[in-house]
């Protein structure tokens, strides 16, 4: 099962993803990066070959994990498998030695014209020599000897975040809103599903404090489940909602669905065997219960679907339930 996630919900915001490429047929190192390169072979040996699992990897991959965002899969295994005992991708790895110690892998993806890079691990005891860059430099070197065109090293958010180092490899292009690729230099974060999103929730927020309505921000990043075509309608897929408390019938609250550019008025409650969805560590920021809604969340009674002043009409109805119990 393979998924592309329009949304991301980290930080405590949401944002769009932006996926980018590289055009390896015009991509020349820089200056800087040629440093990167000459200190990196100077000082260690360098191996490219099919990935490997080894206790090392494994090491350097459990050092990581504190520093992944999202959700985490518990070991390198896991990571490249999803716990299958084969593939069907040809996966390679790029490794450093100092000696005999392994102190930096990453692993990418071949196909016929691209490659995909997919992690990079290193020891942070080499932080010095920029490990993590210099693997992907690696890989793009592969790539342009092996006669492949597009190296695709993930995405960016359509804000300044820590993914913006990939931007700094080359000259990069983006997946367009109308599916096409072109130049990043002309990307535009208001025109981004993410920016629309979170106009409408400001909007929202807004409304609400004028009708005196009391409401918890919550993100919630089990809300990519909600766009699995086999759970479809049944969990929540709205990554940031404001709880306005609850009632007989659950949690209540409401969100802004970028799809169908409509308010989200509606009961939700917790999945009671969510542990069969779901097989994946937290990052330790979603354990802050204060901002994240840490449980796989299934829809309950609907309520309303519409315009801002709908559904704030809505509100002001639900508003008058006798179970009704403001958000703590």
């Amino acid at each position: 099962m393979l998924y592309k996630m329009d949304l991301l919900c980290i930080d405590a915001k949401v944002y769009s993803v932006v996926n980018i490429r590289l055009d390896m047929d015009k991509h020349a190192l820089s200056k800087s990066q040629r440093k990167v390169k000459r200190k990196v072979e100077k000082a260690f040996t360098v191996a490219i070959g099919p990935a490997k699992i080894s206790q090392s990897r494994q090491r350097l991959y459990a050092a990581h994990k504190g520093r992944f965002k999202g959700f985490i899969h518990e070991t390198l295994d896991e990571y490249l498998h999803a716990g299958f005992h084969s593939t069907v991708f040809d996966t390679q790895e790029v490794c450093v030695y100092d000696g005999d110690r392994l102190i930096a892998v990453s692993y990418f993806d071949l196909g016929d014209r691209s490659m995909a890079s997919l992690l990079a691990l290193y020891d942070a005891e080499y932080d010095q020599y920029s490990l993590g860059v210099y693997t992907m430099l690696k890989e793009i070197e592969y790539g342009q000897q092996t006669g492949r065109k597009w190296y695709y090293p993930g995405y960016v958010l359509d804000l300044p975040s820590a993914f913006d180092y990939k931007l700094k490899l080359g000259e990069m292009e983006y997946y367009t809103p109308s599916k096409r690729w072109g130049k990043y230099a002309n990307f535009k974060r208001e025109l981004s599903v993410a920016h629309r999103l979170r106009m409408a929730m400001h909007q929202l927020s807004g409304a609400l404090k004028e009708e005196h309505i009391p409401a918890k921000t919550w993100y919630y990043p089990y809300f990519s489940m909600g766009y699995m075509p086999l759970w479809k309608d049944r969990f929540l897929h709205l990554p940031w909602v404001l709880e306005l408390g609850h009632d007989l019938d659950g949690m209540c609250i409401v969100g802004f669905c970028a799809e169908r550019d409509a308010y989200v008025l509606t009961h939700v409650h917790p999945c009671p065997d969510e542990q069969h969805f779901i097989n994946l560590e937290q990052a330790r920021e979603f354990g802050d219960d204060q901002t994240y809604i840490s449980h796989l969340m299934e829809y309950g009674v609907p309520i309303a679907e519409g315009s801002l002043s709908e559904i704030i009409e809505h509100i002001q109805l639900w508003s008058t339930r006798i179970d009704k119990i403001p958000p703590v």
